[in-house]
């Protein structure tokens, strides 16, 4: 499943540096459906467990964090599955992490993308 987790990224990447203004909406549609299946996948990992590894935190729920909410910033409707929204709900929520998320100038608020991609 990790494994997968990097193609649904590169995927995302991909579309951003190789599609054009006139394409890249629909080039998005393809690689959000495939981003969903991969996410049926992670939901079943997920199940009931608070984290990736059960209900301590680890580096991996991290991981996938970032490979989740860079298809939501894409696609605000891309997450299907409630085990997964009450997930990043999670993440976001940390304390150590709330003014992270929170404050505008946060590394977090950057585009995930440089100036020669269509969607930063």
């Amino acid at each position: 499943q990790w494994y997968q987790r990097r193609v649904a990224i590169t995927a995302g990447v991909r579309l951003c540096y190789d599609s054009t203004a006139d394409n890249f909406e629909a080039n998005k549609v393809a690689v959000v459906a495939r981003g969903k299946e991969f996410m049926k996948q992670f939901s079943s990992a997920l199940g009931d467990n608070k984290y990736f590894a059960g209900d301590d935190i680890t580096g991996t729920d991290f991981w996938m964090f970032e490979a989740i909410d860079r298809f939501v910033k894409m696609e605000p409707t891309f997450i299907e599955h409630d085990n997964l929204k009450m997930f990043m709900e999670r993440i976001r929520g940390l304390p150590e992490l709330k003014e992270y998320f929170n404050y505008p100038e946060s590394t977090y608020n950057w585009p995930l993308n440089n100036k020669h991609a269509v969607f930063r």
